[in-house]
């Protein structure tokens, strides 16, 4: 079965043109584009079923209700065509219940636009929704600002850049998501910066400066990170979701070395109070920030709702939660943010973070483990949801963590994320490419 023109009408061209662009990727020529006649015909029509019809002329056919679902058809016909698995008959596409996200730490380690894009197309063909930026960490800063021309890494991704991945993501139905960690993960940022910092108390009794975390009881240093997310919500303004950050602040079961966090907790919320309570005051106020900046924010986990402390108040439910760990038994169990009505993200730490040099103890994710032991319901360290709360699980999301930038290329990653991608999308779609052979017949078109 042959293909060397795509039949559109107007209302189909802009996703006949995405295909094309994935498929000269695989195939290194572009299909020629007609309104009358095609060997691959895609169509929209809001009342019809999303479907791809394979004739026994050769014919194929992707019906759709909108745009972006008969692109995500086009990527699935494109898996069975290079999987050598077309063959006639009518497959239904239904549309997921859940999307699929893939964050990268480029604040670590830095990607080229040339590679942020090959990822992007890679998570295209897999039917992913998303592609989460985290562009600040201890170690480095990787978009340029004009704020503070002395905030960014010296390889870093410029504006314009940035703008250019975001219009090539778009193309491609992948939503960008913009991630500025606060009010911890910030040495890079308050490296110049002391009168920023925490106090923190040493053991000997002395009192110093913690260099990853942000003074929150500080006015200038709160307005330094506002004025950040102001700034790259006018570069992201596009975008629907901006990830806030909130994880690993301070060792959150020791708070009574920050002597500055305790008295304002207990002048404020009285003897019983933590002192998290200052913590979660400021992330509450972020994220009402950042929701008049026109985003819906995202915040890591393991802050809140920890078992072994009462809080003076709780986290906004103005935001989705990115659950990713329980790996210390204080932290909250899944079952705590469904119960509080949260909306969540399932970035099982067990299954999908791939952490560059498996550093921390983590091992890198196989294609192998996820096929055969993850499944939607399975949240970290062995936590199972019932199959109704999946509900408020709005994705599954692969993570890709540069803890240790030199142990691959940007290159390599892309290529072991690939297989990742693949076995997210077939249990999260509930659809079998079939064994991992056919997967890596897709890898080599891919990376021809």
């Amino acid at each position: 079965m042959e293909f060397k023109t795509i039949q559109a009408d107007n209302q189909a061209l802009a996703c006949a043109k995405a295909f094309n662009r994935i498929w000269q990727r695989f195939y290194g020529e572009e299909l020629q584009l007609s309104a009358e006649s095609g060997e691959l015909q895609l169509r929209i029509d809001p009342t019809a079923e999303n479907r791809i019809e394979v004739l026994t002329d050769g014919q194929v056919k992707l019906t759709a209700v909108d745009e972006k679902l008969l692109f995500k058809s086009s990527m699935v016909f494109l898996q069975e065509y290079g999987c050598g698995k077309l063959t006639a008959g009518i497959m239904e596409i239904p549309e997921n219940r859940q999307e699929k996200l893939l964050m990268v730490d480029i604040g670590r380690k830095y990607f080229s636009l040339a590679a942020l894009k090959e990822l992007t197309d890679l998570l295209a063909l897999f039917n992913f929704d998303q592609l989460q930026l985290h562009f600040s960490e201890n170690e480095g800063f990787r978009i340029a600002s004009d704020q503070y021309p002395w905030l960014a890494s010296e390889e870093h991704l410029s504006k314009s850049e940035v703008r250019e991945l975001i219009q090539y993501a778009h193309a491609r139905h992948i939503e960008i998501i913009p991630d500025l960690d606060a009010p911890g993960h910030l040495m890079h940022a308050l490296a110049d910066k002391p009168e920023w910092r925490l106090n923190k108390r040493r053991a000997d009794g002395r009192i110093e400066k913690d260099p990853k975390a942000l003074d929150i009881l500080n006015s200038e240093a709160v307005a330094f990170i506002r004025s950040l997310y102001q700034e790259y919500g006018e570069l992201f303004c596009d975008c629907r979701y901006f990830h806030i950050g909130a994880d690993e602040f301070v060792p959150f079961d020791q708070l009574h070395d920050y002597p500055t966090l305790e008295k304002y907790a207990a002048d404020k919320y009285g003897p019983a109070a933590s002192g998290i309570e200052v913590f979660i005051e400021y992330v509450n106020e972020t994220i009402a920030y950042v929701r008049q900046l026109g985003f819906v924010p995202l915040v890591w986990n393991d802050g809140f709702y920890r078992v072994n402390r009462k809080e003076g108040l709780h986290l906004s439910k103005d935001c989705i939660v990115s659950y990713w760990t329980r790996w210390d038994r204080n932290m909250a169990p899944i079952e705590t943010f469904l119960e509080q009505g949260y909306t969540v993200i399932n970035h099982n730490d067990n299954y999908f973070y791939y952490v560059l040099g498996e550093h921390a103890s983590y091992d890198y994710p196989t294609y192998e483990k996820i096929m055969s032991d993850w499944r939607p319901v399975n949240f970290p360290q062995q936590q199972v949801i019932q199959p109704h709360q999946l509900k408020q699980s709005w994705a599954n999301a692969i993570a890709i963590w540069s803890n240790v930038a030199e142990a691959k290329t940007e290159n390599e990653v892309n290529r072991d994320i690939f297989y990742i991608a693949a076995a997210l999308m077939q249990k999260a779609d509930d659809r079998r490419l079939g064994d991992k052979a056919c997967v890596t017949r897709l890898y080599d078109k891919f990376f021809n």
